[in-house]
């Protein structure tokens, strides 16, 4: 019988799942970053067009962002050079800052912004 602890406490299996899952919170933030109200627009019930909801959704993907960096950086530390400490943490949480905002999509237009831009778009001209 295999023992699914002793796979997962493999250091290349668990660099390998850290950086899969810290990948998908990149991909994830950085979509969601970029249009903050693309997945909501497809949903069964219409979103607010409330102005805060758009910052709202970009200051989390902005989170998830960081949190994607941060959990790389992190398994590269701990699990491939095998570091620890205060210090360590505090330098990656510097590290997946500067990380962060590198990766950042830029910012839309304004008109992108109040969606005059997505109306267009679908309007035969």
């Amino acid at each position: 019988m295999v023992n699914l602890a002793h796979i997962l406490s493999n250091r290349i299996v668990a660099v390998a799942l850290r950086a899969s899952l810290g990948g998908y919170l990149i991909y994830m933030g950085r979509d969601f970053y970029a249009d903050p109200l693309a997945s909501f627009r497809r949903a069964a019930r219409p979103l607010p067009h409330d102005p805060w909801v758009r910052h709202v959704i970009r200051v989390l993907a902005c989170f998830c962002l960081w949190g994607g960096c941060f959990i790389i950086a992190a398994a590269i530390a701990v699990q491939i050079l095998d570091l620890h400490g205060y210090v360590l943490a505090i330098e990656l949480m510097a590290i997946a800052t500067m990380a962060a905002w590198l990766l950042l999509p830029k910012r839309p237009d304004a008109s992108a912004e109040d969606g005059s831009e997505i109306e267009s778009t679908r309007r035969p001209k």
